[in-house]
């Protein structure tokens, strides 16, 4: 596993770990082997051009041997911005360290194994004791967290035929959110008790609180081809309280149904970072996150069964609770 060294920045890690290779190398195999074979193949049949090709590939393979570069005193620090949204592009700064007497051959650096998408690099050779920054971009393709990322060093003799990789987790941790979305359309919540600033009224929706229903301008309505024509009463000043937003809970909507409603969640508490209006995300730890904290808790959301109750007291006396489902918001 790779370490901190004492002497250098916490954030830079020793790139030792050896890689093993996925699968069977057949261009390796097929190298090693091919001088031997017609080494042998000349003897049988007397062709003296088959034993020069087989020499000159067992030459070529004992001088990638000999002149094979070797690494050990690389280490690797990666900085990114904390937070981005789905769709985002990231810009990786990479920061290459030569803690060794000699110089480092041309590398290629691979970054993966988070959050974003895997991307490769060249890197030029770094002199003894240099430092090589390197700006990466990555694109955020999937929403959710973590907290390092996988960083490959690999490199080769003059030849090409002897190729070695190192690898190490560094820290970089990042935040992927949902991409917002467009604004959900919000119930009317529950009256409170003295309030008087009415604002006027409109056709009820699915997910309006029934105690917002005004019973008497409905029944001057009467009744149309669906049914009574309900309609509730808007006011002008919203709940002053924290709007806590509760997610689905499992089975409750499909996967594509939930990525939706995380979007609009995203939206409800980007719009509340801009206006003041204190706007929460119940997590699934039964916390009400604001702020940044609840974007950071719709990166790593999924449906979970949470207590309502515990979303009522969150909200408050004065504020709000809108659970999401497939359908829309609807008011508790």
């Amino acid at each position: 596993m790779s370490a901190a060294l004492p002497h250098l920045p916490t954030d830079e890690r020793l790139v030792t770990e050896p890689v093993s290779p996925a699968g069977v190398r057949w261009r390796r195999i097929a190298l090693v082997t091919a001088g031997p074979a017609l080494l042998v193949l000349s003897f049988g049949v007397g062709n003296r051009w088959l034993a020069l090709v087989g020499c000159l590939l067992l030459a070529a393979l004992g001088l990638a041997a000999l002149t094979a570069p070797t690494v050990s005193a690389l280490t690797v620090a990666v900085q990114r911005p904390p937070r981005v949204a789905v769709g985002g592009v990231v810009e990786d700064v990479v920061r290459v360290r030569n803690t060794g007497t000699r110089p480092s051959p041309p590398l290629v650096l691979h970054l993966g194994g988070d959050v974003l998408a895997p991307v490769h690099t060249g890197v030029p050779a770094i002199g003894p004791g240099q430092v090589l920054a390197l700006r990466v971009p990555r694109t955020a393709s999937v929403r959710g967290a973590c907290a390092t990322t996988e960083v490959v060093l690999e490199w080769a003799d003059a030849l090409g035929i002897v190729l070695q990789r190192r690898r190490a987790q560094v820290p970089a941790p990042v935040h992927v959110h949902p991409a917002p979305a467009a604004g959900p359309v919000l119930p009317v919540p529950a009256p409170r008790a003295g309030a008087e600033d009415l604002a006027g009224v409109r056709p009820f929706r699915r997910g309006d609180a029934p105690s917002a229903v005004h019973w008497r301008a409905s029944a001057r309505r009467g009744a149309g081809p669906a049914g009574p024509a309900l309609v509730v009463v808007e006011r002008d000043t919203p709940p002053a309280g924290l709007r806590v937003l509760v997610l689905p809970a499992p089975g409750e909507a499909s996967e594509e149904d939930f990525e939706t409603v995380l979007r609009q969640a995203a939206a409800l508490v980007l719009t509340a970072l801009g206006s003041g209006r204190r706007t929460a995300v119940l997590a699934a730890d039964g916390t009400a996150r604001q702020g940044v904290d609840a974007l950071d808790a719709l990166a790593v959301a999924q449906p979970s069964l949470l207590a309502l109750d515990v979303a009522r007291d969150a909200a408050g006396h004065d504020g709000e609770v809108l659970l999401a489902g497939a359908r829309g918001w609807r008011s508790l």
